[in-house]
């Protein structure tokens, strides 16, 4: 005799419906769409139907919900490639390219600059197309504001701009 599985959490617990028109994971959505369904009370071979679907991918959609709750539509942790940057490495990685970026003086660091302080500071070795999308990842902004040549002097810039002939 098959085991049954502890109902937990009920399909009624929660408006599925609402909770998808919210939710910005694709899968998750999909997921709680097909809660709405079943708590409408749509067979399982029907959902499964509607959404392309295995009725047993559907079947373990609920049996999940039915003990986890709500927190059984978003993925777990650990799916897809894991970063070779660790992630208490963030923000020291963050401050090693400022600190960087400060010494240089003039121009600015390129993807080449960044991957060689990945490597060298933090035993990750990225290739300079992969920076990137690292970048974006931590929250760093890729632009930069105009650089100044080290031998600069903002006084005669100044002195320039005020004689110069502008309207």
């Amino acid at each position: 005799m098959p085991k049954k599985t502890p109902r937990n959490h009920k399909l009624t617990d929660h408006d599925f419906l609402q909770l998808s028109k919210t939710e910005g994971k694709a899968r998750a959505r999909i997921r709680l769409l097909m809660l709405h369904q079943l708590s409408q009370g749509h067979p399982i071979a029907t959902v499964a139907e509607n959404f392309g679907y295995n009725p047993r991918s559907v079947y373990t959609i609920r049996r999940k919900y039915w003990l986890h709750g709500i927190t059984s539509v978003y993925d777990a942790a650990g799916r897809g490639r894991k970063s070779l940057l660790a992630e208490k490495d963030i923000e020291p990685f963050k401050q090693a390219i400022v600190e960087a970026q400060q010494q240089r003086g003039g121009g600015r660091l390129t993807a080449k600059d960044i991957a060689q302080i990945a490597k060298e500071q933090f035993n990750a070795n990225y290739t300079p197309k992969a920076i990137y999308p690292l970048m974006k990842r931590i929250g760093m902004s890729w632009i930069s504001a105009r650089s100044q040549h080290p031998k600069a002097d903002p006084k005669v810039m100044e002195a320039y701009k005020k004689t110069s002939l502008s309207r």
